[in-house]
């Protein structure tokens, strides 16, 4: 499940955990970390769809030591709104049908040197032009 504005993605599930992260963390670092995204992803991911809304989503909350990190704005918070309201009608309707933990963390993962030398090839899921893993597997 996800967003789009003006026919661009926005956010999708894996979003929603990430908004979600920051509001409990107070930190992107610390959000991208508990759902397995590494933190240039995450940066990316919000920039991206800070772009698609016109509008921040978070901003940096300066200071120094454990009183830096990043804001959720009023805007993100919104955003969250709408994702959660819509995704609990969903799971309440059909059940839960999004990506697992897994599926969204794993993704971008490479294989590790010892597959690659191998030349172990692990079939993926059809390529999306969802960054945050906001697709079915069709097989």
């Amino acid at each position: 499940m996800w967003l789009e504005h003006d026919g661009h993605f926005v956010v999708g599930d894996g979003g929603l955990r990430l908004l979600l992260g920051i509001l409990e963390h107070g930190s992107l670092l610390a959000a991208a970390r508990q759902i397995s995204w590494s933190y240039r992803h995450a940066w990316g991911y919000l920039r991206r769809a800070e772009a698609a809304l016109g509008t921040p989503l978070t901003v940096p909350r300066p200071g120094k030591g454990a009183s830096r990190g990043t804001m959720v704005t009023e805007a993100g918070r919104l955003v969250i709104e709408r994702l959660a309201e819509i995704r609990n009608r969903i799971d309440d309707a059909v059940g839960p049908l999004g990506p697992t933990e897994a599926e969204v963390a794993s993704r971008g993962r490479r294989a590790s040197p010892e597959a690659r030398s191998a030349g172990a090839r692990t079939p993926s899921p059809r390529p999306s032009r969802y960054r945050d893993g906001d697709w079915r597997r069709t097989s």
